[in-house]
């Protein structure tokens, strides 16, 4: 997982140095948007599930969080004044966290700080319940419009 994340760091800094200052530009306001979007996604899961415990419900991002990233696959120039960027995430796939937000919601408050995602995602993907990899999924189009040099979003 690792050995990916430093691959794509690497791949995507040369991407970004091959880009026109606009569409750095563009990529740096979409990417912040989507990591945005995504952090309040998994704060919502969380908060619909792990309600007995604040331990839990912050374990819970922080595995969701340390699993993935949000990167640009396309930056889409339409004209000098507007465009779109697609952003996609690379994390575990929505029915495998609501499997894991199951298990670890049975978990009774007094016992939730032994709770640990790792583990479960090891044992549920042992009993066959889930693979538990990650995969890339879109989590959104932003479009954009050009207003006095400046890329505002729509």
């Amino acid at each position: 997982m690792k050995k990916h994340l430093v691959f794509l760091a690497l791949f995507s800094s040369l991407l970004v140095g091959g880009c026109t200052s606009d569409e750095k530009v563009l990529k740096n306001k979409a990417l912040a948007l989507a990591e945005k979007k995504f952090t309040e996604q998994i704060k919502q899961e969380a908060d619909d599930s792990l309600g007995q415990s604040p331990w839990l419900h912050q374990a819970y991002t922080e595995f969701i969080h340390n699993n993935s990233e949000v990167s640009v696959e396309e930056v889409k120039m339409q004209s000098d004044t507007l465009a779109t960027v697609a952003v996609v995430v690379e994390t575990y796939p929505t029915r495998f966290r609501r499997t894991i937000l199951g298990i670890a919601a049975r978990v009774d408050a007094s016992k939730s700080r032994r709770f640990n995602f790792s583990e479960a995602r090891g044992l549920i993907i042992q009993q066959g319940m889930e693979k538990g990899e990650v995969e890339t999924q879109p989590l959104g189009i932003f479009k954009f419009h050009k207003s006095d040099k400046n890329w505002i979003l729509d």
